[in-house]
């Protein structure tokens, strides 16, 4: 029944299809967190450059730069796996597509799968360690006011 083998192989590849788009979602929410801290850091610049800032708050400014500096390096990883595992699924859903014609195939789509899978675990992963760098920025803004205060 080749219409029966048609459809299980149009439905096997919606599932990597249904990935790539959720894969995207998380894509999008990744470059805005980006955008906002490539603009914070925009922002510490131009204060760090300007002759009217204290000394003490280049200090800070300077190791807030640092921290966001870090957070953006781990936003690029997390952006860089996600991509990846976009272009995994894709790959994955024309094999499987493709597999009416050549069986041979079929063996790859599982590794394809597998290693969308933990791109965006590792991607994931990247976004956990910038929140938990995101906490010390924060630390880090904080303990110069508390500094100020005292």
């Amino acid at each position: 029944m080749p219409g029966n083998d048609a459809v299980q192989v149009l439905t096997a590849a919606v599932t990597p299809v249904v990935l790539v788009s959720a894969t995207a979602i998380l894509i999008s929410g990744i470059n805005s967190r980006y955008i906002s801290i490539s603009d914070r850091l925009r922002a510490l610049a131009h204060e760090y450059r300007d002759p009217a800032c204290a000394r003490e708050r280049r200090v800070t400014i300077v190791r807030e730069l640092v921290a966001f500096q870090h957070r953006m390096h781990l936003m690029s990883w997390a952006v860089r796996a996600l991509y990846a595992a976009v272009a995994a699924f894709i790959v994955d859903a024309v094999i499987i597509s493709a597999t009416l014609w050549r069986e041979m195939l079929a063996a790859a789509t599982l590794p394809l799968f597998l290693t969308g899978i933990l791109l965006i675990l590792f991607a994931l992963t990247c976004q956990l360690f910038e929140l938990r760098s995101s906490d010390r920025t924060i630390a880090i803004e904080l303990s110069d006011i508390d500094r100020r205060q005292n």
